[in-house]
């Protein structure tokens, strides 16, 4: 029986199996030129949104994670006495929770959706000890919104609602507790956490957080920085319980396989629709994003919608730039600005920004190589604009003739109409006259 339960985790912890698993390729969108623009744009956001292309960083979370699980489903189902002495005495336990945290769009949310996919299904257990068969859950999963107390996170995990009648809080954790053994939940998750960090003081939050870590399995949590900071400002063992296991999701760096990976897949479910014409696309598409892939969707939407005002139905480089000059992407332009400054040590940014620093220490290595990027775009633009302030006007206007290779666009052959030809005063008066027909008048009575 034990390693019957056990076999369960087997195709989790294989790591091509759970690539192929959570990755997610949509369909290329049809022709949009038939659609009117922004209903366009709308469909090819909501392709690009489908899409998931895990990076490494989140295989290896989702690894660690099932690791952890399975070594918690071991423990609890060693046998079936020791499995059933748990459900009615339930041991009293602090597990310290992941913090998983990272940027606003980065894909948290969508690498726990991953994950859930991953860990064993619901299944059934017959055993001589309990009546009828037990429904065993791998994990139970918790969004914070709406979460206003660890009461209601413990109701939500016992009866899938919050607003549940019950009062008394330690009868509910211990039948959750209880719960928990019986079903040999291995992993609880809690998502969207800035909810509850919008409307909560702080010290209602970490009460929640602190209740996820005394039901028993191992625990993740998901924060966006803000969070991580306030959590930093309590006291010394709350930050010992709370932030000892992080887990920080970075953005994806611009010459990483990764970053690159998940250009193609934009390119390929645009289905045509954007065309990078050999030049490098995946670079350009950066610099105006960070690397955050919520905002890039955003961009690629709105220069869609650029390009149809430039009479075309595809993206192409120049659409980017106008794109991230809109108004409709105001918001976004001015957080990627303000990341390229932390990158660069803006001090400004840092003290008025908190949602945009991680409160964790970072390897060197990262910002070394996210600093240097940052530069080196720096410097290219800076050498663009002493280029083209340099040249005169007939030098300027040279220049914004000239066809970039690959840039090369197909035209119709056409004929130069004939440059009309010089004439006379007299003869341009007579035909001023013709035209009015003071000549013909003038001709009748002549005659």
């Amino acid at each position: 029986m034990t390693a019957l339960l056990e076999d369960r985790f087997r195709l989790a912890l294989d790591d091509e199996y759970v690539r192929k698993t959570i990755t997610v390729k949509p369909s290329p969108v049809l022709s949009l030129a038939s659609a009117e623009s922004l209903m366009a744009a709308k469909i090819l956001e909501d392709a690009l949104r489908q899409s998931f292309i895990p990076n490494q960083f989140s295989i290896d979370f989702i690894h660690e994670m099932v690791s952890r699980a399975f070594m918690h489903h071991c423990y609890v189902f060693s046998s079936e006495a020791e499995h059933q002495a748990k459900i009615y005495t339930p041991p009293v336990a602090e597990v310290v929770p992941v913090c998983l945290t990272g940027l606003a769009g980065l894909g948290k949310s969508r690498t726990i959706e991953a994950l859930k996919k991953v860990m064993p299904g619901p299944s059934e257990l017959q055993s001589p000890y309990f009546d009828g068969v037990l429904n065993l859950e791998s994990y139970w999963y918790a969004s914070a919104e709406g979460k206003e107390s660890r009461k209601s996170l413990l109701l939500w995990f016992l009866f899938g609602e919050s607003n549940h009648k019950a009062v008394n809080f330690d009868k509910l954790l211990l039948e959750c507790r209880r719960r928990a053994y019986r079903d040999l939940v291995s992993l609880l998750l809690l998502d969207e956490t800035q909810h509850i960090s919008l409307g909560l003081g702080i010290a209602k939050i970490v009460a929640i957080l602190l209740t996820l870590m005394r039901i028993g399995p191992p625990a993740v949590f998901v924060s966006n920085f803000s969070l991580g900071h306030k959590l930093f400002k309590r006291n010394n063992e709350d930050k010992q319980r709370l932030l000892a296991e992080p887990r920080i999701m970075l953005p994806d760096e611009v010459g990483s396989k990764d970053w690159k990976a998940y250009v193609d897949e934009c390119v390929r479910v645009s289905g045509g629709h954007i065309r990078t014409r050999g030049r490098n696309f995946a670079a350009e598409l950066y610099r105006y994003t960070f690397g955050i892939k919520r905002i890039a969707v955003h961009l690629l939407k709105q220069a869609y919608v650029e390009c149809r005002k430039s009479g075309r139905t595809w993206v192409e480089m120049d659409d980017l730039g106008s794109a991230f000059r809109s108004a409709e992407f105001t918001a976004n332009a001015g957080d990627v600005q303000d990341l390229h400054n932390l990158a660069l040590g803006d001090r400004r940014v840092r003290k008025t920004r908190s949602d945009l620093w991680c409160p964790f220490d970072l390897p060197k290595t990262y910002m070394s190589s996210v600093k240097q990027s940052v530069i080196a775009e720096r410097d290219k633009q800076v050498a663009a604009t002493i280029f083209d302030s340099a040249m005169n006007a007939s030098e300027r206007a040279a220049k914004n003739q000239i066809i970039q290779p690959g840039d090369q666009k197909p035209s119709k052959a056409t004929t130069r109409r004939p440059a009309a030809p010089r004439l006379s005063e007299e003869e341009q008066k007579s035909l001023f006259l013709e035209y009015t027909g003071g000549g013909a008048t003038s001709r009748r009575k002549s005659v």
